[in-house]
């Protein structure tokens, strides 16, 4: 079950998605990305850790990622590129093995299905931004979609849960 969450823009849309997963320490994304993705993961206090793409799809590159894995990994925060999807299915596997959050930047994904699914229902929380450059925009505005089942407990967070649903 997905959950929709309409934000002002996609960098409010990343750091309520981080903020909400409760996301401390280290955060492996990926350099290939607009700043925004980046910034949300500094201004809400965690590190970034950068893994290279894979050249064929730009997107991350499972095979990197446990390599930057530490004990203060918490998450993982991957951007889907130009409406091709990551890898979900082997970042979910090295997710699972080492009890990592999963974020999807989304914001060039409105739209994409993967497998007859929404790429929205995959990882705990993916990430949208209609600005004016993306393929859907309404000029500014972002959306976090929630596939958690339990309530989200962060106390900033709980408060808006019941409008999650």
């Amino acid at each position: 079950m997905c959950r929709l969450r309409l934000m002002a823009n996609g960098t409010l849309a990343l750091q309520l998605a981080i903020r909400a997963l409760g996301i401390t320490g280290k955060v492996i994304t990926t350099p290939f990305s607009y700043v925004a993705t980046t910034s949300a993961i500094l201004w809400e206090g965690c590190e970034p850790v950068f893994v290279d793409i894979d050249p064929k799809t730009c997107c991350i590159d499972p095979t990197l990622i446990e390599a930057a894995i530490t004990p203060d990994t918490t998450a993982i925060l991957a951007t889907h590129v130009y409406g091709i999807p990551c890898d979900v299915e082997a970042i979910d596997v090295i997710a699972k093995k080492h009890g990592l959050k999963v974020i999807y930047d989304a914001a060039h994904a409105f739209d994409v299905t993967y497998k007859g699914k929404s790429i929205l229902a995959y990882g705990d929380a993916s990430t949208l931004s209609f600005h004016a450059t993306k393929l859907f925009h309404t000029v500014e505005g972002g959306a976090v979609s929630c596939t958690l089942k339990k309530p989200i407990t962060t106390p900033v967070i709980a408060q808006f849960w019941p409008y999650w649903r």
